[in-house]
């Protein structure tokens, strides 16, 4: 017969294990979510927005932290190094998620294998801009002025190995000219200096130029993606314009540590799709032309897979110098 010391401690063990189970659930203490571009840009408007759409549906709160620099892969890296817990996650680019992957030889994480792929949020097509006041009224315009003069037109981006950077490299080698690099620490604050005149153009993303475009402060030359952009209908591509087949667009979406419990990853997925419905989500995403992105989990890690192959075969190969 059991003794009454083991039938006690048997209770004991029983009335703890509903709280040690309640204890571990996540989320159970404030997230942080890493963002790595300057407060301002869109990235950042989104992490803010899924942040406090996180909060509302979890129960807990999650605190964007600015990380900015080196085209997003500090944020990117500090994330890696985080407890695989939940406890740390990152309001991911394609820049430092994709991008970087083929850029840099000596980068110090592996998108694919050192991060969970957990929720993709919104894709978003670039167009070609220049201020309001700048001479050029279009895109030949532009580039017979940088043949003409070589170098003496410079472009802003989010920094070295950003979508922009890639895809202004990218028409300066089909138009066969040569522009400068203005790089930044984030979309901000080169679009302040391009309104301002202080660099002659970029291809940003229209969530980030829209209402921009709207105001009157940017003129648009071209759309940087295949098709035409939906909000500007009659605004031809750069392919149309005979500068190849330049499809600049770029996506963000949530990761994690790698090995990411599957509890805290169904979670966030489930929370996503809830967010994704929400009004003030969504006016945030298609205000400026986002589309809304679905793919989560094994979904969203086979598209970063091929994403970064589609990278490598532009620059591995010595097609762009950067």
């Amino acid at each position: 017969m059991p003794t009454r010391r083991a039938l006690g401690a048997a209770a004991l063990s029983l009335l703890a294990a509903p709280a040690v189970h309640a204890q571990g659930a996540w989320p159970s203490r404030p997230v942080r979510m890493l963002v790595g571009f300057a407060p301002g840009g869109f990235t950042d408007i989104v992490a803010r927005a899924i942040a406090e759409q996180y909060t509302a549906i979890l129960g807990q709160n999650f605190v964007v932290e600015n990380r900015s620099g080196a085209s997003g892969t500090i944020a990117a890296d500090a994330v890696v190094k985080a407890p695989a817990d939940g406890s740390v996650l990152l309001l991911g680019h394609s820049t430092p998620n994709a991008v970087a992957a083929a850029l840099f030889s000596n980068l110090p994480y592996d998108p694919l294998k050192d991060l969970t792929a957990v929720a993709q949020l919104a894709v978003h097509p670039h167009l070609l801009v220049v201020p309001a006041a700048s001479p050029f009224r279009s895109t030949a315009e532009l580039i017979e002025a940088a043949r003409v003069r070589p170098g003496a037109i410079s472009y802003c981006s989010a920094g070295i190995g950003s979508v922009h950077h890639i895809a202004c490299s990218m028409l300066a080698q089909r138009a066969g000219v040569e522009f400068t690099h203005v790089p930044y620490r984030g979309s901000a604050p080169a679009m302040a200096d391009l309104i301002a005149g202080r660099v002659d153009m970029t291809i940003e993303g229209i969530n980030t130029v829209g209402q921009m475009i709207i105001d009157g402060r940017l003129r648009p030359l071209a759309a940087g993606t295949l098709a035409r952009i939906g909000p500007l209908p009659d605004l031809t591509t750069l392919q149309e314009q005979g500068y190849g087949d330049i499809d600049a667009q770029s996506w963000v979406g949530i990761f994690g540590p790698a090995g990411l419990p599957a509890e805290v990853v169904a979670k966030l997925s489930a929370a996503s799709d809830q967010a994704m419905h929400a009004p003030a989500f969504q006016r945030i995403l298609t205000t400026g032309g986002s589309i809304p992105a679905s793919r989560r989990g094994a979904e969203f890690r086979d598209f970063l897979a091929l994403e970064i192959a589609r990278y490598k075969a532009v620059l591995g190969d010595g097609q762009i110098a950067l």
